[in-house]
């Protein structure tokens, strides 16, 4: 069965399910500060999630950045796929694009699987052993603390082969919809079936959560992953990339 998630909707669970420190508003946009937590919580990004952007004017870009500036961050702006106009604006002024991503979901109960047995779990708070996963994958506290950050249900997905630990990820629910983020499987444990293991777990714990929708990101270069969400059955129901003012970096 296909699921939608409008634009609004869908913005709403990435904030939500990945929040920032905290949220500021500058003329239309809102600016987060992210904490070190990446290009998801650091972006700034339109206040109404509907809007396709046309009204947006380059003083206002300018204001923004200025605004990111000052906490410490990089121009840096999160433009979904149907906001054409504010990617106009962002093109002309100079901002190139960065992480194309596609958002995929599932009804959470047609992908729902308990995993084979000392396969996965699902833990709160992670267990040190994941965090040193994470590590390994460049995920270090600022991201962790994003996850500790985040309220309402979740969990993270401890993941073992040949009783060893082997990967790690973490869900959360917002509006009904749990989204995954931060999975990571220990090269050593890659192609043995773990990571499908792993999201058809979430997936369980996140249709016992009462979750109608499990949904993931992925960035369009991660060829590998999206095989994998594809062959789960998952389908694409949003898109989104970044615009970063050229000769900035992270």
């Amino acid at each position: 069965m296909s699921v939608a998630l409008p634009p609004e909707r869908l913005a709403r669970v990435i904030a939500e399910t990945w929040p920032p420190e905290r949220v500021e508003a500058v003329g239309p946009f809102k600016v987060a500060h992210g904490g070190g937590g990446g290009n998801r919580v650091s972006a700034a990004r339109l206040a109404d999630a509907t809007s396709d952007g046309s009204e947006v004017t380059p003083a206002q870009i300018a204001v923004v950045a200025d605004a990111q500036r000052a906490i410490g961050q990089e121009a840096l702006f999160m433009v979904p796929g149907h906001q054409t106009g504010l990617d106009a604006v962002l093109e002309a002024e100079g901002y190139t694009t960065r992480d194309e991503t596609v958002a995929l979901a599932i009804a959470a109960g047609e992908m729902a699987a308990p995993p084979p047995r000392v396969t996965c779990f699902d833990i709160w708070p992670p267990l040190a052993v994941q965090e040193e996963i994470w590590a390994e994958g460049g995920i270090g506290p600022s991201r962790l603390a994003v996850m500790h950050r985040a309220d309402g249900a979740k969990t993270s997905l401890f993941g073992r082969i040949g009783d060893r630990p082997a990967g790690t990820a973490f869900v959360a629910i917002s509006d009904g919809v749990a989204m995954l983020h931060a999975l990571e499987v220990l090269p050593r444990a890659r192609r043995q079936g773990l990571a499908g293991h792993m999201m058809r777990a979430a997936a369980h714990w996140a249709a016992e959560q009462g979750a109608e929708t499990f949904a993931v990101l992925v960035t369009r270069k991660n060829s590998p992953a999206l095989g994998l969400y594809a062959s789960l059955g998952m389908n694409p129901v949003g898109q989104y990339h970044y615009r970063v003012k050229s000769g900035e970096t992270a």
